[in-house]
């Protein structure tokens, strides 16, 4: 993790020099886009970010180490300026971003650290007219920061000997922009003759990449604009240019941890470009690699996979099962090879024992390769035991349990029987190993809404957190690495078999100001080891049905203090429980400082299963209590489970948002059932109305009874009961004008006093009341 200073954690003021808006309430900004996106590695670079809330920014968080914010100024609602220290060492390539404010953390943006000097496009500058039709001159080696709007085509000029490769890569939708650019980029002679082009690429999504040889001596354009010729007004890129490597794939794609690696870069115009890499000690399930050729490093990676056991590389000719690539190492092993031609299918054959449970996992797609993979597992006698396709999200994943000791043969081919020189995969096929992975939900649909912990100082703020498990079922415990100072968390266990758990965060009130990332661990109660990680999707861009564009996986949380919020809210923690079939009211309190007054909206956030709450909650203006009701049905599980409540307020700056502390809510079995019997009534009469008890849960003293759903105008009193009564009779009295039908709403309420508190619990629903007109003599005898 890097924050936006040189200490782990970046708090307080920024330097004289660069002057800050004055604090405000707490409210998250957003980014809207960083300009330029992007600057060389070694430099000092002086960007802009645009966006909302922006008037009290101390920085940028970015998640990966190697840059530095040395100073902000200029801060307005709208934007400001920063200064980025990018070191020598940074990483090359796309690191994830927020805004950090006084007040809190905006939206994750992309920046991108480039090996070459960066230079603007000739823009229009503040101006909405299109761009001049002018071509621009650069030199190999030189990234572009430009922008692009509607039908306008950025042109550029480049110098090349013959055989030198020219390479070019846009980031365009990797920016992660709400409006972005889905760049086309075509090199052309200078007569003007197309030598490639590209739209989209396998390696960069939705970004094109292209890599060409120069057949003579001479200028060459390049030419950039959005494929659908409406570019947004602000649809910026970044645009390398130069005479690096740029291989599509690698293969294989991975190997063992701790070990050198041969490999060979494929793709790239120049041809295969075979390098020895160095893995590092620890596996790695995406492990960036950078080509290097004659002094020029790729500006985007390459993936691999870094396992912890050893490779199998394919020998052709592999088509058919009796030719299948042979190992005589045992399980488990990563499998690697090329669907080199049309209508290729690659196998392999290995032993295995009756009984082992394997995850067979291909990475194809994953590894930004363009093949659709289909895997199929054989026994020795040839007869197919299982096919996937796309069960491992875009690649194929089967789990295998083996049935028999025996040769068996995986086979590998493309779902639409395509193949080419770049279309490589890896098959691992691992042990069944525990892990879970834990991530922030979506709290709002195509936003990142709440997707950072944000607490103000001398407060709380929840949030869910989502798992997922593999073997790893039982109860789980949940840890946090570095949080800022000042800051601590609050989860219950994780029962077995969950997938969401409430938590939350509260900020002592001396604590600092400031930011950065932290990584929740989730830990087995029972001691077992899991592999627990953070694999927290965030949706950059997205586009219609709800499907992203760009995504990137944060394996870290962001999350800071913020300066106070103007009030703080407490739950008054239930002494009773809830019971199955009941209801109760929870209580909120809130602390208010004197200049708000305004409403405050609440929410259980964690709802358990079987709970239900009745619509929107709130604290009124200018009051300091509020009323969450539940529901329970009668199948809830009866146990304690933790439960928070959100409060949120617009402080005239957006939404603040904080909670009240983890509380427990215990769901505790029915003390009463029964029948009511059915009853009838003739309109301005009344009757009795037996009900049938059934003991359940014992209770102390008298609890009281009503009955109630009945109809228009129909009264009963309300009874006592005691845990020894088996029957209970209310008296129920009709009106003359009670609707006459056969009315099926009847039910019981009950309520007992524990601990001073009330569970009210209902059941016999459905209980009938039939209401008669008055028969004709007895109306004339009432005359």
């Amino acid at each position: 993790m890097a924050v936006s200073s040189p200490s782990f954690w970046r708090s307080g003021a920024a330097s004289a020099a660069f002057a800050l808006a004055a604090v405000a309430q707490a409210a998250s900004p957003t980014l809207s886009r960083i300009v330029p996106a992007g600057g060389q590695r070694g430099t000092e670079v002086e960007v802009v970010c645009e966006g909302t809330r922006l008037e009290d920014a101390r920085g940028l968080v970015f998640y990966g180490r190697g840059l530095e914010v040395t100073g902000v100024a200029e801060a307005a609602a709208g934007k400001f300026k920063a200064k980025i220290k990018i070191a020598a060492d940074a990483a090359l390539g796309e690191h994830t971003v927020r805004v950090w404010t006084a007040t809190g953390l905006g939206d994750a943006r992309t920046f991108y650290v480039t090996p070459y000097p960066v230079v603007k496009d000739n823009d229009r500058g503040t101006s909405s007219a299109p761009k001049k039709d002018e071509v621009q001159p650069i030199t190999l080696g030189t990234t572009v920061a430009g922008s692009l709007a509607g039908e306008e085509t950025d042109r550029f000029v480049i110098e090349a000997k013959k055989g030198q490769r020219i390479a070019a890569e846009v980031v365009g939708v990797r920016l992660g922009s709400r409006e972005f650019l889905d760049a086309i980029l075509t090199l052309k002679k200078e007569d003007g003759t197309v030598l490639a082009e590209c739209d989209d690429s396998s390696l960069l999504i939705q970004d094109p990449v292209l890599s060409f040889v120069a057949p003579e001596d001479g200028k060459y354009l390049l030419a950039l604009r959005d494929s659908t010729n409406s570019a947004p007004l602000t649809g910026r890129y970044l645009l390398h240019v130069g005479s690096f490597p740029r291989p599509l794939v690698v293969f294989p794609a991975g190997g063992p941890a701790g070990e050198p690696l041969s490999v060979t870069y494929l793709g790239d115009a120049g041809g295969p470009i075979p390098a020895t890499l160095k893995l590092p000690a620890q596996p790695d399930p995406r492990y960036a690699v950078f080509p290097e050729q004659n002094g020029s490093i790729a500006p985007s990676p390459n993936w691999l996979r870094v396992s912890p056991f050893p490779n199998v590389l394919e020998a052709e000719p592999n088509n058919e099962a009796a030719q299948a690539t042979p190992t005589e190492r045992t399980l488990p092993l990563a499998f690697n090879g090329v669907i080199s031609a049309k209508g290729d299918v690659d196998f392999f054959k290995f032993t295995a024992k009756k009984g082992d449970e394997f995850d067979v996992h291909v990475f194809a797609r994953r590894v930004r390769s363009p093949l659709d993979a289909v895997l199929e597992i054989y026994d020795e006698k040839g007869a197919r035991l299982l096919q996937n396709d796309d069960s491992g999200g875009p690649d194929s994943y089967l789990r295998w349990k083996v049935p028999a000791d025996g040769t068996f043969s995986i086979a590998i081919k493309d779902q639409l029987k395509r193949g080419g020189p770049t279309f490589i995969y890896r098959v691992e096929i691992a042990p069944v190993k525990s892990e879970v992975a834990l991530w922030l939900p979506e709290m709002q649909q195509n936003t990142q809404e709440r997707q950072t912990i944000v607490v103000p100082r001398g407060n709380r703020y929840a949030t869910l957190v989502k798992l997922k498990r593999e073997g790893a079922g039982g109860e789980l415990t949940l840890a946090a690495d570095a949080l800022p100072p000042g800051i601590t968390m609050q989860a219950g266990p994780i029962a077995a078999g969950a997938d969401t758990v409430p938590v939350v965060f509260e900020a002592a009130g001396d604590a600092t100001v400031s930011a950065g990332t932290f990584a929740l661990i989730a830990k087995p109660a029972d001691g077992k080891s899991v592999e627990s990680r953070v694999a927290h999707a965030i949706d950059l861009v997205t586009g219609g049905n709800n499907q992203y564009y760009y995504r990137i996986t944060a394996d870290r949380l962001a999350v800071a203090v913020a300066e106070e919020a103007p009030f703080k809210i407490r739950l008054v923690e239930p002494k009773a429980p809830i019971a199955q079939g009941g209801a109760m009211n929870l209580k909120v309190v809130a602390e208010r400082k004197p200049e708000f007054k305004g409403k405050i909206s609440l929410a259980l956030l964690f709802v358990p299963t079987g709970i239900g709450t009745a619509g929107s909650a709130e604290i009124k203006a200018d009051e300091s209590e509020g009323i969450v009701a539940l529901s329970a049905q009668g199948d809830t599980a009866a146990k304690k489970w933790k439960i928070t409540v959100t409060g949120s307020a617009d402080t005239g700056k957006g939404l603040v948002w904080t909670s009240t502390q983890l509380a427990d809510l215990e769901v505790v079995a029915p003390f009463v059932g029964g029948q009511i019997s059915r009853a009838a009534v003739d309109q301005g009469d009344k009757t009795n109305v037996t009900v049938k008890l059934q003991q359940k849960t014992p209770f102390e003293g008298k609890a009281k009874i009503q009955l109630l759903g009945l109809p228009n105008k129909v009264t009963a009193a309300e009874r006592e009961i005691t845990k020894d009564d088996t029957e209970v009779k209310f008296e129920v009295q009709a009106d003359k004008t009670s609707p006459v039908a056969r009315h099926t709403s009847l039910f019981c309420q009950v309520t007992v006093l524990q601990n001073g508190e009330p569970i009210v619990q209902n059941f016999a629903q459905g209980g009938i009341l039939r209401i008669d007109p008055v028969p004709v003599a007895k109306a004339e005898e009432k005359k």
